[in-house]
């Protein structure tokens, strides 16, 4: 079947990571599966690990700034939207999209782990508002590669 997903600019690299390496095993290739595992947590086990608030086909990040709504009628059936960007969402998904690769973006969108960047890849909103934390990491290299942090369940300190 035909099916696609979208990202913004604005979309955590991440949480298209998460996305994209997902892609061969849904395709059958399972050599990395040990590495890069698909989330199979359902959606609002996964916002009631990080604190998001679960309503009538939204799921809200605490602070309300982001949300995943699910229009399961229409042709864009998962909508990834943030206030700072409310003319463009950050992410959609067809309605034929694997719930496997929205589990897994949701997984790392949701996620309250803080991320290392180089200052210039911090998005504008970020950096100026003021709920956020940037913390200078002098000397200290920034891994090219992005592979999948375990799954939420198996954070150690989160609640389960």
């Amino acid at each position: 079947p035909y099916w696609e997903v979208q990202f913004s600019r604005q979309t955590p690299m991440e949480a298209v990571a998460a996305v994209t390496q997902a892609l061969p095993q849904l395709l059958g290739d399972h050599r990395h599966a040990e590495r890069i595992p698909i989330t199979d947590m359902p959606l609002d086990q996964i916002a009631a690990l990080n604190d998001w608030t679960v309503g009538d086909g939204v799921l809200a990040s605490p602070d309300w700034y982001c949300q995943l709504i699910h229009t399961p009628d229409e042709e864009v059936a998962w909508r990834a939207e943030h206030v700072f960007y409310e003319k463009q969402p950050l992410a959609t998904f067809t309605r034929e999209v694997p719930e496997g690769l929205v589990r897994n973006f949701f997984a790392h969108l949701a996620t309250p782990t803080a991320v290392h960047r180089a200052f210039a890849d911090v998005p504008l909103s970020t950096r100026y508002e003021h709920g956020h934390l940037i913390t200078p990491a002098r000397a200290a290299a920034i891994s090219p590669r992005i592979d999948h942090t375990p799954a939420p369940s198996d954070r150690p300190g989160r609640r389960r």
